[in-house]
């Protein structure tokens, strides 16, 4: 099974594109996407976010450079 993520701010083509998949005999529904930041990650936007939703925000700035676990936790791995 195949899951297609299409963003539109066109009604008519979200109906369009609906009806084409009908047309397919494909399962299509709309549905809002919640747009995710920093506030709705932790006030929580009131319910559970969608997995689409929250690759979309945990790809964002993807040109960041990941630092190590060692560097990450060094602080608190030479705590005794």
């Amino acid at each position: 099974m195949t899951t297609l993520i299409i963003k539109s701010n066109s009604e008519e083509k979200t109906h369009l594109l609906l009806q084409f998949a009908e047309e397919l005999g494909l399962s299509a529904t709309a549905q809002n996407f919640q747009e995710l930041n920093i506030d709705s990650m932790v006030k929580g936007i009131g319910r559970k976010a969608t997995d689409e939703e929250l690759m979309d925000y945990l790809s964002k700035e993807t040109d960041d450079t990941p630092i190590s676990l060692e560097k990450a936790f060094a602080k608190y791995l030479n705590q005794k």
